[in-house]
Order: C-alpha cells, then structure tokens, then sequence
C-alpha cells in the first residue's frame, strides 16, 4: 500500500486499505422511473356516446344449435340482440346481419352456406318489432364465412372523421370455416374511410381457437370476448357498445406501463446488486491476497490480518444490508403504484361489466 509505513496494526491495516482500495457503492444506486397509469376512459354511463352507426353479425352455423347454460346459443345470441336494443341511444343506427343460415353443416350444403350473408334489417334507427321479426327467421343450419360476414358488414357504413363512430359486433361459436381470411376482412375494414371498428364476442370458443378470433379483433382495432351463457352475451353486448376503443386503449397503456415499471425497477434493483457483489468481491479478493503477503513480509502479523479481514467482512455485511433496503424499496415502490394502476384496471373493468 502506499501508506508510509513499515508495520500496520489491524485498524491502520483496515483503514489504509479502504482508503486506497475501497469501492463506491454510491454509483449502484441509479435512479429507476416509475409512472402512473394513464387516465381512464369513461364507463357505461356514456353508454352510446362513442358510437353512432353498429352492426350486429349473428353466425347462424350448424353449431349454434348446441347448447350452453341450458338454451341453445343461437336462441341465446337473438335474446341478448333484443335486450342490446333496449339500450340503443335514439339518435344510433343499428343494422343486423346473418352468415352461414341456409344452406346445411354437411358438404352438399357448403357452397350454399358460405354464399349466405345477408343483411336482414338494414342500418337504421332501431326498429325492435322489425329487428326482433328478422331474428325470429335466422335459423343455424350450416357454416361459417366470417370474412364475408365482416366485409359485409362494412358496406352498411358510410366514410367517416370519427374514429369508432362505426362498429360491428360479430357474435360467433367457431372459426371461419369457408375458405375467408377474417383478419385480413377486419383489418381492411378498419383502414377504410369508414374506420370502422370489429369485436368479437366468442360463444364457448375452446382455447385453441381464441387466438384466431383474438387476432381478427385485434386486426379490426377491437377487442375479443368469450362468453359462457346467455346471460353474459347480454352484459358483453351492453358492454362493448361504451367507448370500445378508449377501453381498448386504455387498457393496453395501462399494462405496457406496468410492464416499464416492472423493467424499470427490475434494472435498478439488479444493477444494485450484481455491482455491490462486485465491489465487495473484489475487495475481499484482494484483501486477502495483500493482507497474506504483508505477513510473509512482516509488514503485520496474522492475527492482525484476520482482525482487519472480521471488520472488512462487517463493513460488506454492512454495504449488502444498504443494497437490500434498496431492493426492496424499489420493489415496494413499484408495487404500490402498479397496485394503483391495477385498481384503476378493476375499476374500469368492473363498470363495464356491471348490470
């Protein structure tokens, strides 16, 4: 070392060695930045405010005839449509469309099915008794062109300013079965002048095929639902007609900046620890090599050495315990404000889904 001397007693070996070789943990503590949440949209009490025009796309293939919750779900489908009218602002425009009713579920009947897509109550300010009588003559008998149902769909709509003024709600059991390519359907829909928005509401879709609906709504810069009964068709329906896309928005913000917090605190934390080991590794390392050979020297004796190496040894016990209570600071800060904005993602996710 470079102190002038000939001998060290344990403190002067200790405090020499530090002051020549002793690292600063002051550069492990980097700052971490954690953010709030975004600002939430607004719930169903703006039901209808956001949008002006919508489409209801029952699917009417052979499947539909199953049955869930103990009625069948095409019969579950039209029930949740007429409870959706009641909700229906007097200045919106709704139109229905059926895919996939005539025809049958059996190859002979394919071509026929697949070319079935109609429009059965054009757009319109709601007309129930109209609407509830183009209902009673779906009948679910054969398969399913979504693609086509979805670009039929848009033709019912007009160019427009207004992102999700336009909106098509596709109620469906199953994938595209005629040949179609539904993300492409929605996607196109959704970078027209109409700028219409596509959600898809899932009647009991096994996980495997969630993806594929999944992605078609997200394609139609919507959102996918699977639902169980009849009953939650009715609430999804309700639900996604209130400010879809500022929900959909939202949400996704909300999770990306916890996810940045995570990261963020994560960095921090870990960048924390791996340099104090560094630091005190290497202190400890060289501690012992220079320590051993200052005894062959008789620059200081072994029980010196050891007496220095206890109090290097507390003094790192001492640098562990510093960086531990940053951890778990860092981790306490960043839990409370993505608790903060989970709350928020409950919230909003509880007034959409309310009665």
């Amino acid at each position: 070392m470079s102190s002038k001397r000939e001998y060290w007693t344990a403190d002067q070996l200790y405090n020499d060695f530090l002051a020549e070789f002793g690292g600063d943990t002051k550069a492990c503590y980097v700052d971490y930045a954690l953010k709030e949440g975004p600002q939430p949209p607004d719930g169903p009490e703006t039901l209808g405010q956001r949008w002006k025009k919508a489409i209801i796309a029952i699917d009417a293939s052979g499947s539909m005839v199953g049955r869930t919750g103990g009625e069948r779900k095409i019969d579950a489908a039209k029930a949740a449509v007429r409870k959706f009218l009641d909700s229906v602002p007097p200045d919106a425009e709704v139109g229905l469309l059926a895919f996939g009713h005539r025809g049958n579920n059996e190859e002979s009947g394919k071509a026929e099915s697949c070319q079935a897509v109609e429009l059965l109550s054009g757009m319109a300010k709601v007309n129930k008794p109209k609407i509830s009588d183009a209902l009673n003559r779906v009948k679910a008998t054969g398969w399913t062109p979504l693609a086509a149902a979805i670009t039929k769909a848009g033709q019912s709509f007009t160019p427009t300013s207004g992102e999700g003024e336009q909106v098509v709600f596709v109620v469906s059991d199953g994938l595209e079965t005629c040949g179609g390519d539904p993300v492409a359907a929605a996607r196109a829909l959704r970078q027209s002048d109409v700028k219409a928005v596509v959600n898809i509401i899932g009647f009991n879709i096994p996980e495997k095929e969630r993806k594929a609906l999944e992605s078609v709504a997200r394609a139609g810069g919507g959102m996918f639902t699977n639902v169980a009964s009849g009953k939650e068709l009715e609430e999804r329906l309700r639900v996604e007609s209130a400010n879809l896309e500022e929900k959909v928005a939202y949400d996704s913000e909300a999770l990306e900046t916890k996810n940045n917090n995570n990261t963020s605190a994560l960095e921090a934390s870990n960048h924390a620890n791996t340099c104090v080991l560094d630091i005190t590794n290497s202190e400890s390392t060289r501690f012992l090599e220079l320590s051993n050979r200052m005894v062959e020297n008789g620059q200081t004796d072994a029980e010196f050495a050891r007496e220095a190496y206890d109090r290097l040894r507390q003094h790192h016990e001492k640098l562990k315990a510093e960086m531990q209570t940053f951890q778990d600071r860092v981790k306490a800060e960043m839990k409370a404000v993505n608790d903060r904005i989970e709350q928020d993602r409950e919230r909003v996710k509880a007034a959409y889904s309310k009665q």
